[in-house]
């Protein structure tokens, strides 16, 4: 075992291991909170990443074997934390209700915070993790762009170290967005991209901000799968939420395309459904997922390849729509 392979090991094991076990038990306390918004029987199992890679053999761990990787962690767990303890800042009589200027503000000011697209939707206790909890059920959902030229090295350190700068900016993000709602008197708890509480893109997928791939993720009509997820939970009652999805072309898309499949490395997204123990339908096998994902940088070569990651929507869409799609695409 290599001297940096020891240091990872070392980190992992003890600073990481003990900060995410106060993050867990935060958690928990918010499950104690009286009228949250709590898991159900189906809601799925989060993958623990930390403690995954705590278990794993450190010669072959490669997802936090660079510096510039490790240094992202302590602020991505403050603000983790932060998320969590700052639920006690919100005012004891809040308002429900927004009017459409001071809405257009919030979003003004999250696209100043490089927020690539903003959506709305009410959500169900099903996309809550088992044995996780939350404030409210209406779901300000947030998207943010990772860097192009960085995914096209996957799976690489740089490509490892950008996706954890991009989990940071977009946590802060959510947690000064939060306050903002909450000093002009709204309750609301800021979720955190890197774990969290709720699964994201199906979430994110009611918000009607794209439609989820064979590959697990989100794909949007502006970057594709090159964007990372969070959301905002708040009492506001009267938000814009989404009635419909308009991004079915990019599923219609999907379901003729095979190219994730075709290029997964791990062999892990399957070109039919399937259920996990929670009845859920996925394409993605954990089983085959996660050691490359640990072992190769984070992975990240169903993102790099996606044709939505790989081509202007419009573009692909025309070329869908006329049945004269490059094979190259596919």
């Amino acid at each position: 075992m290599g001297i940096k392979s020891r240091f990872v090991k070392k980190m992992l094991s003890t600073l990481g291991k003990r900060n995410f076990q106060n993050l867990i038990e935060l958690e928990e306390q918010l499950t104690q909170i009286a009228n949250t918004y709590q898991s159900v029987e189906e809601s799925p199992i989060r993958f623990e990443i930390v403690f995954e890679a705590i278990e794993y053999p450190a010669d072959k761990l490669k997802l936090f074997s660079s510096l510039r990787t490790m240094k992202e962690i302590p602020s991505i767990m403050r603000n983790i934390i932060k998320s969590l303890k700052s639920i006690n800042h919100n005012p004891e009589e809040p308002k429900t209700s927004i009017s459409d200027e001071f809405l257009q503000e919030f979003e003004e000011y999250a696209k100043s915070l490089n927020i690539a697209s903003i959506g709305y939707a009410k959500l169900p206790r099903k996309f809550i993790f088992k044995e996780k909890a939350v404030l409210h059920d209406n779901a300000i959902v947030l998207t943010m762009e990772m860097d192009k030229e960085k995914i096209e090295q996957a799976p690489s350190g740089k490509t490892a170290t950008m996706i954890m700068q991009t989990y940071d900016r977009l946590g802060k993000a959510s947690n000064k967005l939060t306050k903002y709602l909450r000093e002009t008197g709204y309750s609301a708890q800021a979720g955190h991209p890197l774990g969290g509480l709720v699964l994201y893109p199906p979430l994110a997928e009611s918000a009607d901000l794209g439609y989820r791939g064979k590959n697990g993720l989100l794909i949007t009509p502006e970057h594709g799968s090159r964007v990372r997820l969070t959301a905002i939970y708040t009492n506001i009652q009267n938000l814009p939420f989404a009635e419909k999805n308009n991004c079915k072309m990019i599923q219609e898309f999907c379901e003729k395309c095979f190219r994730c499949v075709r290029k997964c490395p791990g062999f892990a997204i399957r070109d039919y459904p399937i259920k996990n123990e929670n009845g859920l339908l996925t394409h993605i096998d954990n089983e085959y997922c996660f050691p490359v994902f640990l072992e190769y940088h984070g992975c990240s070569i169903c993102l790099k390849e996606c044709s939505f990651s790989r081509v202007e929507y419009s573009k692909l869409m025309r070329q869908f729509n006329t049945q004269s799609l490059d094979p190259e695409l596919i």
